[in-house]
C-alpha cells in the first residue's frame, strides 16, 4: 500500500510539473496584457523578455507531454537478421509480463536500456526500443545477458505496482525537461531557479519508488534467468565498465596522436577481457562490487546491496543451456559486434588511418617518445645534448620542472639531477633508435606495451646511458654509430 501511495504521489508531482509551466506562462501573458494596456512602452520592453521565455516554456511543455526517443548511435538489428536474439528478448518480455520492444539496437556502451516514445506524461506508449551494449554481448554469458534484459523489461511490468511504469517514465521525462533548461543563456539562467527546485523534489520523492523498482526488476531478472546469473551479471557489469575504460584509454587511443585507429575493435576488447593478467586484475572488483550508488539521484542501489538482496531471496537455478557465450545469440557475431562498435566512432576517429593493433600501438608509442624527445632537445640535436654532458652541464638536460633547491653544493646538485636527466636522455636515444627501426613496442593486452630493442642496444643501452650521465659519452656515441 505504501509503495502504491508513493508512486501515486510521484505521479501527482509529475502532473504538477506542466501545471507549473502553464502557471508561469499565464502569469507572463497576464503581465504582458496589463502592461500593454496601462503602459504601452513598458509592455513593448516586457515583450522582448516575455516572448523568448514563453517559447522556451512551451517547448519544455511539449517535451513533458510527448517524449521523443533520444537519438543514440547504434546498429539496428532486425528479427530477420538476428532471430535468436529477438526470440530471447520476446520470451523474456512475456516472462516478466510486458510488451516486447519494437526495435533492438546494439550500442557501443556498457549498458542496456529500454526507452519509449510516449504521450500524456508517459501514460501512453507509442514505440518501445531496446538498446543492448555490444560490450555486454562481447563479455557476458547467455544467462547473464538474459538477466540484464529481464531487468530492463521488468521496469515496465505491472508486477511491482500499478503505477510503476508511469513513475519510471516520469523520471526520464522530468529529466529531459530540466536538461532542456540546462544552458548558459540568460533565459535558462532565469528559468532554472523556478523549475529546478520542483524537479529536485520530484526526483527525491520518486527516488525511493524507483529504487524499489530496481530491486523488483532485479527479482524479475533472477526469476527468469536464475539467481547465479543475476548476481554474476551485476558483478561483471562493474568489471566490463572498468575494462572498457582501460580499453578506450590505453588501446583505442594508443595511436591517436599518430593519426591511427585500430581495426577490429570488438575483437580487441574480447582479447583484453580474455587476458589472464587482466582477469586477475579485475578479480578484486568482481569479489567486492561498489557499496555506494554512483550519484545522488541514481535510481540504482549500490551493486553490493542488490547482490545481497538477490542472494537472500529464494534460490532460482539457471536454466540449462544458457552458460554459453552471449555472442552465440548473434549470427556472424564478429562482424555484427564490429559494426556496433563502429557506430560510436566520431568523425575525428573515422578520419584516422586504420591498421592492425600491433601497428597502432607501435606507432602511438613512437609518436609519444618523439614528442617527448623534442621537448627535451628543444633547438638542439642529440649530439648537442651529448656535448652538454661532456661539458658537465647536466642541469640543462634535467627536468626543468624539478629545479635544485638553492644553495646546494655542485656535487649534490649533480646527484639531484641525475635521475631525471637519465630518464630524459633515454627518451631521446630511444626516439632515435625507433626512427632507425632498432626500437619498437609490442602489443600487450596485459599492460603497457613493452619496449623491444635490437642488439647491441638491448644489452648496451643502459650502461652507455649511465656512463653518459656520469660524464663519459664515448660508449653511447659508439653505440649509436653501430648498425644493428
Amino acid at each position: 500500500m505504501k509503495k502504491t501511495l508513493r508512486s501515486l504521489l510521484a505521479i501527482l508531482l509529475l502532473a504538477g510539473f506542466p501545471v507549473l509551466v502553464l502557471a508561469v506562462v499565464a502569469f507572463l501573458a497576464a503581465a504582458e496584457g496589463y502592461a500593454l494596456t496601462e503602459r504601452p512602452w513598458t509592455g513593448l520592453w516586457l515583450a522582448i523578455l516575455a516572448v523568448p521565455v514563453l517559447y522556451v516554456l512551451l517547448r519544455a511543455l511539449i517535451v513533458i507531454e510527448r517524449s521523443r526517443d533520444d537519438k543514440v548511435r547504434g546498429l539496428l538489428v532486425t528479427p530477420a537478421a538476428q532471430p535468436e536474439l529477438w526470440t530471447t528478448v520476446r520470451e523474456l518480455a512475456q516472462a516478466v509480463g510486458t510488451r516486447p520492444p519494437d526495435e533492438i539496437y546494439l550500442v557501443p556502451a556498457v549498458n542496456a536500456s529500454v526507452r519509449e516514445q510516449t504521450r500524456w506524461f508517459g501514460t501512453r506508449v507509442k514505440r518501445r526500443r531496446m538498446y543492448l551494449g555490444a560490450q555486454l554481448i562481447a563479455g557476458l554469458r547467455v544467462s547473464q545477458l538474459r538477466a540484464v534484459i529481464g531487468h530492463e523489461l521488468g521496469h515496465y511490468s505491472n508486477r511491482h505496482t500499478r503505477f510503476g511504469g508511469v513513475t519510471y517514465r516520469g523520471r526520464q521525462t522530468v529529466g529531459r525537461a530540466v536538461n532542456g533548461l540546462d544552458s548558459s543563456t540568460w533565459l535558462h539562467w532565469l528559468l532554472r531557479p523556478i523549475f529546478m527546485p520542483y524537479a529536485v523534489v520530484y526526483l527525491l520523492v520518486s527516488l525511493r519508488v524507483n529504487r524499489e523498482q530496481e530491486i523488483a526488476a532485479d527479482a524479475a531478472s533472477a526469476r527468469i534467468a536464475g539467481t547465479a546469473a543475476a548476481t554474476s551479471a551485476l558483478r561483471d557489469l562493474e568489471v566490463l565498465d572498468a575494462s572498457w575504460q582501460i580499453f578506450v584509454r590505453d588501446y583505442i587511443k594508443a595511436g591517436w596522436a599518430a593519426e591511427y585507429l585500430p581495426d577490429r575493435l570488438a575483437e580487441g576488447y574480447q582479447l583484453l577481457l580474455a587476458d589472464e593478467a587482466r582477469r586477475a586484475e579485475m578479480a578484486e572488483l568482481r569479489r567486492n562490487p561498489p557499496t555506494k550508488p554512483k550519484a545522488r539521484f541514481d535510481s540504482h542501489p549500490a551493486a553490493a546491496e542488490r547482490i545481497a538482496l538477490l542472494e537472500a531471496a529464494p534460490f532460482v537455478p539457471v536454466p540449462p543451456g544458457s552458460e554459453r557465450p552471449a555472442t552465440e545469440l548473434l549470427r556472424d557475431a564478429a562482424a555484427t559486434l564490429e559494426a556496433a562498435f563502429a557506430t560510436g566512432l566520431s568523425k575525428e576517429a573515422l578520419a584516422k588511418k586504420r591498421a592492425d593493433w600491433a601497428t597502432v600501438v607501435n606507432a602511438g608509442m613512437r609518436k609519444s617518445f618523439e614528442d617527448d624527445a623534442l621537448s627535451v632537445l628543444r633547438d638542439r640535436s642529440l649530439e648537442g645534448l651529448l656535448d652538454a654532458l661532456d661539458d658537465g652541464r647536466l642541469a640543462e638536460i634535467a627536468d626543468p620542472g624539478q629545479p635544485a633547491p638553492p644553495g646546494m653544493e655542485p656535487r649534490t646538485e649533480r646527484e639531484f639531477h641525475q635521475t631525471s636527466a637519465r630518464r630524459r636522455l633515454s627518451t631521446v636515444v630511444i626516439a632515435r633508435l625507433a626512427e632507425t627501426g632498432a626500437a619498437r613496442w609490442e602489443l600487450s593486452w596485459s599492460g603497457p606495451a613493452p619496449l623491444v630493442l635490437a642488439e647491441p642496444y638491448a644489452t648496451g643501452l643502459t650502461p652507455a646511458v649511465d656512463a653518459a650521465i656520469g660524464g663519459d659519452t664515448a660508449p653511447l656515441r659508439a653505440l649509436l654509430a653501430t648498425k644493428p
